[in-house]
């Protein structure tokens, strides 16, 4: 009577195993079985996961570094500090009190150029797979500029601060053997900025010269500005 009462015990936990075998690989044929360490599904490398955090790599990216794309924000970002810098000089010349529409123009257009090298950095940053990341943009020390001389020292150090960030920018891209990024860099801002060093390094010296009042808006007149 045991023997008969194990039996059908055995039996009883043979057909529950079968059945949740069945059940589980009701899809499966026995060539598809997995092999050990291969119960759980791989993901496929197209699914998207909505609780994933991890941000796919674009299709497109290819030999661009993580270091030169955090370089390619930071200048971004700094172009579009210089940008608000100016901004605040050109309105600041455009005042009743101070009244030099030439330092003003010569601003405006400064802003501008600082707005459109924000834009092409941007567009490069997803050319290469790249992404933006904008961060806050920290404000001028101050809203008054003094004399025409005053603010056009105050813009060459400021295009000097640049023109270093673009020398350690191109360093970046370099290191990483990014050549593409290099001559981007180089052709498109480093050539440019070496020449408005010049020019602004000019004006300054034609401002010492003619001096304050009468030769500061004199000077406000000339063509260029």
């Amino acid at each position: 009577m045991n023997s008969l009462y194990i039996s059908l015990f055995a039996t009883a936990v043979l057909l529950v195993a079968t059945a949740e075998r069945t059940k589980k690989d009701h899809y499966r044929f026995r060539s598809d079985q997995p092999t050990e360490g291969e119960d759980e599904e791989e993901p496929h490398p197209h699914r998207h996961d909505p609780f994933s955090t991890i941000i796919p790599v674009a299709r497109c990216r290819h030999n661009f570094n993580d270091r030169t794309e955090t370089a390619i924000n930071r200048q971004i970002n700094f172009y579009m500090h210089s940008a608000y810098v100016y901004n605040s000089m050109a309105h600041y010349f455009g005042r009743c009190d101070i009244a030099l529409p030439g330092f003003q123009k010569f601003f405006e257009q400064m802003t501008t150029e600082q707005r459109q090298h924000t834009e092409a950095l941007m567009k490069y940053q997803n050319l290469r797979g790249g992404q933006v990341n904008l961060q806050q943009v920290t404000a001028p020390t101050t809203n008054d500029w003094g004399t025409g001389l005053d603010a056009m020292i105050q813009a060459l150090e400021l295009e000097k601060t640049i023109n270093q960030e673009l020398l350690e920018l191109h360093i970046v891209a370099m290191q990483h053997d990014d050549i593409h990024a290099a001559s981007f860099i180089h052709s498109t801002f480093l050539a440019p900025q070496v020449e408005k060093l010049f020019t602004i390094s000019q004006y300054i010296t034609n401002l010492e010269r003619v001096g304050p009042g009468l030769g500061e808006y004199m000077f406000d007149k000339l063509p260029q500005n």
